[in-house]
C-alpha cells in the first residue's frame, strides 16, 4: 500500500483547492522557510486524527481553517483528503477488497468536523483502527519523521521508546482490543455485582414472602377465634353484671335510713358545742391580762442583768489585754538577746572568709600565668604538624591513585583475554545455509494460512457484531421487563388488600348471608356500591346517606318472585330490585350528582344536596315534610333531625374504594398484557442469541487454530529471518571484535608495565612519610595534655575564688539585716510598755459600779416572781374550760364525719348502679355488633356457656389468641400471589447470572490469548529491530555499533533502551552523544522500524538538517536503498537531499499568506534538458475530485 496524493482545500495557508500527486517513491518537497511546507506534513496528521493543538501548531481546533489575508477574506470550511494504493492488499478487513482508499476530513467554522471514508462517513475511531499496526496509528506513529519527533525519541525513557516498536510490531491493535476487552470485563463485573444484589436482594424478599404466606393462613384462623372469645366474653360480662345490679338496689335503701339517723346526732352535739365556747372567750380575756402584767417585769429583769453583765466583761476584758502585753514584752527581751548573740557570731565568719578570698585570688593568678605558656607552645607544635600535613599528602595520594590504576589494568586484560576466547569459539559455531533453508519452506506455508485466517476472521466479525447489538437490545427489554413486573406487584398486592377491606365493608366475606344467596341463585348480583358512580367531592355524602344499602344485592324482578323472607339469615338482609323509573331533573337533588341504578330513585327521593355553608336554620325550615338535605362532608338533616357521619367507621370510604379498584384493575390488566409481550420479545432474543453464540463457539476454535498456525509460523519465519541476519552479521561483527580486542590486549600490556615501575618508586616514598608522621603525633599529643591539665588547674582555682566570695557576700548580707531587725525589736518594746500603763488605769475606774447594779437586780427578780404566780391561777381556770369546749367539737365533727361517710356511700352506691346499668347497656350493643361481624346467634351464644364459666379463663384464652396474633406482626394478603412471581424472578435472575458468569471466563480467555500474542509478537520484533539497527548504524556513521536492550523481565511492560558507540568511542546510552550523533542514531532506529513494518508512506521534514554533507550523503544512500519497498516524502532545503528526488513539489507564497504548488517530474527535465538543452516550464497540478 502506498500513499498516491494528497488533497488540500481551505487548509491553512492552501486555501486554493491543491492536489499534491505522489507517483514515485522519491519526492521531494522544497521551498523558502515560511511558504508553508511543513503545513503539509499537518494537513496529514489532521487527517489521521490528530487532536494535540500543539502537534498541529494551532491555538485553537478552528485555526486550520484559512483565516484570510490582505487581500483575502476567511473561508468557512477546511478539507483535506489522502489516497491510498491498495492494490496489494495490505489493508485487511472490510476495506481489502478495495484498491483505492479514499481518507478524508471536513471540518467547518461550526466546529462541525466529519471523517469519510470511500466517500461514506465514518467515525475517527474508525480511521485510525485502519492504520493499527501500520506505522499510522497511535501516538507513537513513525511514518512521519520530523526534528521534533527525533528528539523525543532521543529523550524518551524506556517504557515511551517501547512503544514505538509495538507500533511496529502491530501490537497497538492487540492493546487496543484488549482495552476494549478488560472494558467490557469490567461492565460484565458490574452486571454480575448488580445481578448479585438483585438476587440477594430477592432471596431475602423470598424469604419474607414465605413467611408472609403462612403468617396469611394464620392470622385468618387466629381472627376467626378472636370474634368467637369476644362474643363469650362480653356474655359472661352481661351475666355478672346483671348479678350485681341486682344486690345494689337494697343496699341503696339501707344506706338512706342511716342517713336520716346521723343527721338528728349533729343537731344535739351543735347546741353542746356553742355554750363551752362563750365560757372560755371569757377566761381567755382574764388570762390576756395577767400575762401582759408577766412581760413587763420580765423585760425590767432582762434589763438590769444585762447591764450588770455588760459591765462585768468590759473589765474582764481590759485584764486580759494587760496579761498579753507582759507576755508580748518578754518575748522581745528574750528575741533581742538572741539576734545580739548571732550578729557577733556573723562577724568572726567575715574576718575568716576575707582572707582565704585573698588566698585564693593569689593562686588562680599563678595557674593562669603557667597556661598562657603551655598553649604558645602548643601552637608551635601544631603549626609544625600542618606543615607536615601539607607536604606529605600529594606523595600518598599519588601513590594510592597508581595502585588503583595498576588493579584496573590487570582486570581489563583479564577481562579482554576472557572476551577473545569467548568470541573465538562462538565463531567456530555459526553457520547460515541451513537457516536460509527453514525461510524459504516458511515462505510458502505463510500464503496459505493466512488466505484461511482472513476467512474465518471476517466470519467472526460478522457475528460478533451481531451478538453486540442483541445484547444492548436485550438488556434493555430486560430492565423494562423488571419495571413492568415491579409495577403489576404492586398494584396486585394493593388491588388485594383493598378488596378485602372492600369486601367486609360490603358483608361479602358474611358467610350466612352469602350461603342464603347462593340457595336462592342470587350470589352472582352485584352489590349497590360496585355500580354507583358518584360526582367527584360527593362520596361522603351519598355513602352516608345509603349507608345500610351499599351492600345490598341488586335483583331482577323475576327473582324478587322467589324470595322467601321467613327463611332470611338471621343477621338480616337488604335487597333492591331492577324496576323503571324517571330520573328528577332537579339539579339540587341528590340524585343529579348520583348515577346508577333506578331502584336510586325511591332510596334518595327527597333529599337535596347542598353545601356546608348552606346548612343553616331558615334552609332546614324552608323544607316540607319528607325531604332533607345533605351536604358535601355528610351532615344529613331534617326539619327536626340531624344526623353526622362516624368519623372512625371502619365501613367508611365505601365508594371512594370501590372507584380506586375499577383503576387498579385496569392498571393490573394493562401491565399483565404489557408484561406478556415483553417476555415474548425476550424470548425471541434469546433464541436468537442462542444460535449466534453456538455459530460463534463453533468459528472461535477455528479462527484461533489457523490464527495460531499463522502466528506460529510467521513468528518462525521472523524468527529465522532475524536468526539469520544476525548469525552473518555477528560473523563480521565477531571478526572486528578479535581484531579490536588483540590490539587492547597489547596497549593494556604495556601500560602494566610502566605502572608497576611508578608505583615502586613512589611506595618508597610514602614509608620515609609514613615514619615522620608518628614522631610529630607523639610530640602534638604531648603537648595537647600538658595544655589540657593546666586548664583544669585554672577551673578548679576559679571555682574555689567565686565560692569563698559567694560566702563572703552572704555573711554581709545577713549581718545588715540583723541590724534592721535589733531596730524593729527596740520600738516595739517601747510601744507595749505605753499600752500597759493605759490598760492598768481603764481597770480601776470600772471596779466601783458593780455593786449598785447588784441590788436594782434582787428586786427585779421578786417583781417577776409575784406576776408568774397570778398567770398560773388563771391558766388552770382556762385549761379546764378549753377540755370541755374540744370534748364538745369532738363530739359534733364525729357526728358529722359519721354523716358524710354515709351520704358518700349512699352516692357512690347509686353511681355504681347507674355505671353499672351504662355497662351493660354497653355491653348489649357490642354483644349485637360481635354477632353481626362474626355472623352468630345471640342465643346460640348463651346456651354454649356454661353456667359455671368463668369470665377470667376466657380472657386470658383471648389473651392468647391476641398474643399469636401479635407475634405473627403485619400482615401481607398478597403474599402468596407475591410469593409465586417472586420465584419466577429469582428463575430469571439465576439464568442471567449463568450466561454473564459464562460471558466472563470467555473474556478473561481472551486476555490471556491476548497477552501471549503480545509476547511472542513484541519479542520477534525486538530481535528483527535489533538486527536491522545493528546492521543501519555503522552505515549510517561508517562504522561503530549499536544495539538494543531490554530494563526488565517481564515482555508486556519492560523498556528498551537504546545503546550506541559511534566510530572511536567507548558505549553509551544516546543521550550522552553528541547532537548529530543523536539525530543519526535515531533516524538508524527509525528507519530500522521501516524496513521491518512498512508504513504506506514515510514523510520526513527536514530531518538532514542538523547532519553534515557526509552525514547526508549517507543517510541519502540508505533512503535510496529502501525507496525500493518504502515511499518517501522529504521536506528539506538540503541540495544533496534534493539531488535523491525523482519529482520535486515547491511551495512557494507569491500572495502573502497564500500557499501555492509548483510540480516538477525530475527525470522528465532531465530527458528535455538532455534533448534541447532548455529546462521545461514547472507543471502547475490542478485539483481534481
Amino acid at each position: 500500500m502506498r500513499l498516491s496524493g494528497i488533497k488540500l482545500a481551505g487548509f491553512k495557508s492552501f486555501v486554493d483547492p491543491t492536489q499534491l500527486p505522489l507517483p514515485a517513491n522519491l519526492t521531494g518537497v522544497v521551498g523558502p522557510n515560511g511558504c508553508g511546507k511543513s503545513n503539509i506534513i499537518d494537513a496529514v496528521r489532521w487527517v489521521l486524527g490528530e487532536a494535540s493543538q500543539k502537534q498541529l501548531r494551532t491555538q485553537d481546533s478552528e485555526d486550520v481553517i484559512f483565516n484570510g489575508s490582505k487581500s483575502r477574506k476567511p473561508v468557512g470550511r477546511a478539507m483535506v483528503e489522502l489516497t491510498f494504493d491498495n492494490s496489494d492488499g495490505q489493508i485487511t478487513g472490510p476495506f481489502a477488497a478495495y484498491s483505492e482508499i479514499a481518507v478524508r476530513r471536513e471540518l467547518l467554522r461550526d466546529g462541525n468536523s466529519q471523517y469519510y471514508l470511500n466517500g461514506r462517513k465514518c467515525l475517527k475511531r474508525d480511521v485510525t483502527d485502519l492504520f493499527l499496526g501500520t506505522g499510522l496509528g497511535g501516538k507513537n506513529q513513525y511514518a512521519i519523521i520530523e526534528q521534533g519527533m527525533v528528539s523525543r525519541m532521543v529523550e524518551a525513557k524506556p517504557e515511551e521508546l517501547r512503544t514505538w516498536l509495538e507500533e511496529a510490531a502491530g501490537i497497538s491493535k492487540y492493546k487496543e482490543r484488549r482495552r476494549e476487552t478488560e472494558s467490557r470485563i469490567r461492565q460484565t463485573r458490574e452486571n454480575l455485582s448488580r445481578l448479585s444484589d438483585l438476587r440477594s436482594e430477592l432471596h431475602g424478599r423470598l424469604e419474607v414472602l414465605r413467611k408472609q404466606a403462612a403468617n396469611a393462613e394464620k392470622y385468618r384462623e387466629f381472627k376467626q377465634q378472636e370474634r368467637t372469645l369476644k362474643a363469650d366474653i362480653l356474655v359472661l360480662r352481661e351475666r355478672a353484671l346483671l348479678d350485681q345490679s341486682r344486690g345494689f338496689e337494697d343496699s341503696i335503701a339501707q344506706l338512706q335510713a342511716e342517713l336520716d339517723a346521723r343527721r338528728l346526732a349533729i343537731n344535739d352535739a351543735d347546741g353542746a358545742r356553742a355554750l363551752a365556747e362563750t365560757a372560755q372567750r371569757d377566761a381567755q380575756t382574764r388570762l390576756s391580762h395577767d400575762q401582759t402584767q408577766v412581760y413587763e417585769a420580765e423585760a425590767r429583769l432582762a434589763r438590769q442583768e444585762q447591764n450588770l453583765s455588760h459591765a462585768r466583761e468590759l473589765k474582764s476584758l481590759k485584764l486580759k489585754e494587760l496579761d498579753q502585753i507582759t507576755r508580748q514584752l518578754a518575748e522581745l527581751d528574750r528575741r533581742r538577746n538572741a539576734e545580739n548573740a548571732r550578729m557577733e557570731s556573723l562577724a568572726r565568719e567575715v574576718q575568716q572568709l576575707e582572707a582565704q578570698a585573698e588566698q585564693s585570688e593569689r593562686a588562680l593568678s599563678d595557674t593562669q600565668s603557667e597556661l598562657a605558656r603551655a598553649e604558645a607552645e602548643q601552637q608551635e607544635q601544631q603549626a609544625i604538624w600542618d606543615e607536615f600535613q601539607t607536604r606529605s599528602e600529594a606523595p600518598l595520594f599519588q601513590t594510592e591513585g597508581e595502585r588503583v590504576r595498576l588493579q584496573g589494568l590487570e582486570r581489563a586484560l583479564v577481562q579482554v583475554d576472557e572476551r577473545l576466547k569467548r568470541l573465538n569459539a562462538e565463531r567456530s559455531t555459526l553457520d547460515a545455509a541451513p537457516i536460509q533453508e527453514s525461510v524459504a519452506e516458511a515462505d510458502l506455508d505463510l500464503e496459505t494460512l493466512g488466505a484461511e485466517q482472513a476467512e474465518y476472521q471476517a466470519r467472526l466479525q460478522t457475528v460478533d457484531r451481531e451478538l453486540q447489538a442483541l445484547r444492548e437490545q436485550r438488556s434493555g427489554l430486560e430492565a423494562s421487563l423488571h419495571e413492568t413486573r415491579q409495577q403489576l406487584q404492586s398494584a396486585r398486592g394493593r388491588l388485594s388488600s383493598l378488596e378485602t377491606l372492600q369486601q367486609a365493608a360490603l358483608r361479602q366475606d358474611d358467610v350466612e348471608l352469602n350461603g342464603w344467596l347462593k340457595q336462592r341463585g342470587f350470589d352472582q348480583a352485584p352489590r349497590l356500591a360496585t355500580v354507583l358512580n358518584v360526582e367527584s367531592g360527593w362520596e361522603a355524602a351519598v355513602e352516608h346517606v345509603l349507608e345500610g344499602w351499599l351492600q345490598a344485592p341488586l335483583l331482577s324482578q323475576a327473582q324478587r318472585q322467589t324470595e322467601n323472607s321467613a327463611s332470611l339469615p338471621k343477621t338480616g338482609a337488604a335487597l333492591l330490585y331492577e324496576h323503571a323509573g324517571v330520573a328528577t331533573r332537579d339539579p339540587r337533588a341528590l340524585t343529579a350528582r348520583v348515577q346508577g341504578p333506578a331502584a336510586l330513585l325511591e332510596l334518595l327521593h327527597g333529599i337535596y344536596s347542598i353545601e356546608d355553608s348552606e346548612l343553616t336554620a331558615d334552609r332546614l325550615n324552608a323544607l316540607a315534610p319528607g325531604e332533607s338535605v345533605v351536604t358535601r362532608s355528610g351532615i344529613w338533616a331534617g326539619q327536626g333531625w340531624s344526623r353526622y357521619p362516624r368519623r372512625d367507621s371502619d365501613r367508611g370510604g365505601v365508594i371512594a374504594r370501590e372507584q380506586l379498584l375499577k383503576q387498579l384493575r385496569l392498571q393490573v390488566d394493562e401491565h399483565g398484557r404489557l408484561l406478556q409481550l415483553r417476555e415474548q420479545e425476550l424470548l425471541e432474543l434469546r433464541g436468537r442469541q442462542q444460535q449466534l453464540e453456538t455459530e460463534r463457539r463453533e468459528l472461535a476454535p477455528r479462527f484461533e487454530h489457523a490464527r495460531s498456525r499463522h502466528a506460529q509460523r510467521l513468528a518462525f519465519r521472523q524468527a529465522q529471518v532475524v536468526r539469520l541476519e544476525q548469525t552473518q552479521s555477528r560473523i563480521e561483527s565477531l571478526g572486528r571484535e578479535i581484531d579490536t580486542l588483540n590490539q587492547q590486549r597489547e596497549q593494556a600490556a604495556a601500560e602494566l608495565g610502566a605502572s608497576r615501575a611508578k608505583l615502586g618508586e613512589l611506595e618508597a616514598i610514602a614509608q620515609r612519610l609514613r615514619e615522620e608522621r608518628v614522631q610529630l603525633q607523639q610530640t602534638v599529643a604531648r603537648a595537647r595534655d600538658g595544655v589540657g591539665r593546666l586548664r583544669n588547674a585554672v577551673a578548679q582555682a576559679t571555682q574555689s575564688r567565686n565560692t569563698v566570695q559567694v560566702q563572703l557576700a552572704g555573711r554581709r548580707s545577713a549581718i545588715s539585716a540583723l541590724n534592721q531587725t535589733l531596730h524593729d525589736l527596740a520600738e516595739s518594746q517601747e510601744m507595749l510598755q505605753h499600752q500597759r500603763g493605759g490598760r492598768e488605769r481603764e481597770a480601776e475606774e470600772l471596779e466601783a459600779p458593780l455593786g449598785e447594779q447588784s441590788a436594782e437586780l434582787d428586786a427585779a427578780r421578786q417583781g417577776v416572781a409575784a406576776a408568774r404566780d397570778t398567770l398560773r391561777v388563771t391558766r388552770e381556770a382556762l385549761a379546764g374550760l378549753e377540755a370541755a369546749l374540744v370534748a364538745a367539737q369532738q363530739k359534733l365533727r364525729a357526728a358529722e364525719q359519721s354523716k358524710d361517710a354515709a351520704q358518700e356511700t349512699l352516692q357512690q352506691a347509686r353511681l355504681d348502679f347507674e355505671n353499672l346499668r351504662a355497662r351493660r347497656e354497653g355491653i348489649e350493643q357490642q354483644i349485637v355488633e360481635a354477632c353481626t361481624e362474626g355472623g352468630f346467634e345471640r342465643d346460640a351464644i348463651v346456651a354454649a356457656l356454661a353456667d359455671d364459666a368463668e369470665l377470667s379463663a376466657w380472657e386470658e384464652k383471648l389473651a392468647s389468641t391476641l398474643r399469636r396474633i401479635d407475634r405473627l406482626g403485619a400482615i401481607n394478603l398478597a403474599a402468596i400471589q407475591e410469593l409465586q412471581e417472586a420465584e419466577e424472578r429469582e428463575k430469571y435472575l439465576n439464568d442471567q447470572n449463568a450466561d454473564l458468569s459464562g460471558a466472563l471466563d470467555t473474556l478473561e480467555e481472551a486476555i490471556r490469548k491476548i497477552d501471549i500474542e503480545t509476547k511472542d509478537r513484541f519479542k520477534t520484533t525486538f530481535d528483527q529491530v535489533d538486527t536491522i539497527f545493528r546492521d543501519r548504524f555503522p552505515k549510517l556513521f561508517g562504522g561503530g555499533e549499536a544495539y538494543l536492550e531490554l530494563t526488565g523481565d517481564d515482555l508486556l511492560d519492560t523498556g528498551v533502551r537504546v545503546m550506541a558507540r559511534p566510530p572511536g568511542k567507548r558505549n553509551s546510552s544516546i543521550q550522552m552523544l553528541s547532537g548529530g550523533e543523536k539525530a543519526m542514531t535515531a533516524v538508524a532506529l527509525l528507519l530500522a522500524l521501516f524496513q521491518l513494518n512498512p508504513a504506506p508512506f514515510c514523510l520526513m521534514d527536514e530531518v538532514d538538517a542538523p547532519l553534515d554533507d557526509a552525514n547526508v550523503g549517507r543517510f541519502c544512500e540508505i533512503v535510496r536503498e529502501m525507496s525500493q519497498n518504502v515511499q518517501f516524502i522529504i521536506i528539506t532545503h538540503n541540495k544533496i537531499t534534493m539531488e535523491l528526488a525523482s519529482h520535486l513539489h515547491g511551495v512557494t507564497m507569491q500572495e502573502p499568506g497564500v500557499s501555492r504548488l509548483v510540480s516538477v517530474d525530475v527525470s522528465q527535465a532531465v530527458e528535455m534538458v538532455g534533448s534541447d538543452g532548455k529546462a521545461p516550464a514547472p507543471e502547475v497540478q490542478p485539483f481534481r475530485t
